[in-house]
């Protein structure tokens, strides 16, 4: 995503309660649907809740072999 945007961080405000879903809807962006988010360290699904503070990290798909 910071290719496409030209920026690797964001702060968005989200209206409680907060979830994976609503901050990636808050960005404004058009995210794939093989992108996987994170929060904080560990993976999360699009209804997980985010907290004030929490790092909500996209994960692009990798190939390899």
């Amino acid at each position: 995503m910071a290719e496409r945007t030209g920026r690797r961080e964001m702060v968005v405000e989200v209206p409680e309660p907060a979830t994976v879903a609503r901050v990636l809807k808050a960005t404004g962006l058009s995210i794939p649907k093989s992108v996987r988010a994170a929060v904080n360290t560990d993976y999360a699904d699009p209804s997980a809740p985010v907290r004030r503070g929490d790092i909500v990290s996209l994960i692009p798909p990798v190939g390899g072999g």
